[in-house]
């Protein structure tokens, strides 16, 4: 008896400028031991003297191509409407999956589970070389959180039907420039999609200086726009302003819990001590 084929699963990468981790990248979906993936890279206008292309020229696996800048969230959905995918993803070229077990995990969990529409794990924070930070955020949020406090899912960390994005098409809002990945989110949600969380590392999250966001928080205009953006999306979404500062509550709670466990196993009272007056010179500006 010839046993089916497994889901085929399409994980979508927007590029532009970034050949210094995309190998990193590319090697890290080659090691995965799920058997069926379809790796669409789309090169959104590079400007970098071909290193971009020569990273990609380097892996025959990959399916890529070149075209003008658009941007990354059209980037993004130029690639769902290209995959094959049964199920579908997209990660960012300077981020990584967390182990070669990521991508298999999700993908059997969906095919096990009818009725979960997305899937997905934790993402584990790494630095500028991609060494796991020593302490890692909180994520165990409720799904209902999503609509006011954006970005609680990361998009490296899920699995998605590509079916059902299609015939609902829910796309990235293309006239976004920063929160385009926690607004999907927001919309998939707002859908009625069932959401559904497996206790493992899926993606690894990359922190360095060259992000877009790192670099919107060093110029003024650039966080202007952030915080236009996310002030849209919650009037968009009619985010009550109290359950805002609610969700805010319970995510420093939860994220200061988590570093002063850290604290506590890594140098005892002393330590938490240490960390506490910190934050409570950045909070009152106590010198």
């Amino acid at each position: 008896m010839t046993m089916p084929e497994p889901p085929l699963v399409s994980i979508v990468t927007p590029t532009f400028n970034s050949s210094r981790y995309l190998e990193e990248l590319l090697c890290s979906v080659e090691a995965q031991d799920y058997p069926r993936i379809e790796h669409i890279v789309i090169d959104d206008g590079s400007r970098d003297d071909g290193a971009t292309i020569a990273v990609l020229r380097r892996h025959p696996a990959v399916r890529w191509w070149s075209r003008e800048n658009r941007g990354q969230y059209a980037t993004v959905n130029e690639g769902f409407h290209a995959a094959r995918g049964d199920f579908v993803t997209t990660i960012s070229a300077d981020d990584m999956y967390a182990d070669t077990r990521a991508i298999g995990a999700m993908a059997e969990f969906l095919s096990e589970h009818p009725k979960c529409d997305v899937v997905h794990g934790y993402t584990q924070h790494r630095d500028e070389k991609g060494t796991p930070l020593t302490v890692q955020p909180y994520q165990r949020y409720p799904y209902w959180m999503l609509r006011y406090n954006l970005g609680l899912i990361l998009h490296c960390s899920l699995l998605v039907r590509r079916d059902r994005l299609l015939r609902d098409g829910l796309f990235f809002d293309e006239s976004l420039r920063y929160i385009g990945d926690a607004d999907w989110l927001v919309r998939l949600h707002l859908k009625k999609y069932r959401f559904c969380r497996i206790e493992r590392y899926v993606g690894a999250y990359r922190h360095h200086g060259e992000q877009l966001t790192t670099m919107a928080t060093v110029d003024r205009r650039e966080d202007a726009l952030r915080r236009e953006e996310r002030a849209r999306a919650y009037r968009k979404y009619r985010s009550s302003s109290a359950l805002i500062s609610l969700v805010y509550a319970y995510n420093t709670f939860h994220q200061r819990r988590i570093k002063l466990s850290a604290a506590w196993h890594r140098g005892g009272v002393g330590e938490v001590l240490k960390v506490t007056s910190d934050w409570i010179r950045r909070q009152y500006g106590v010198e």
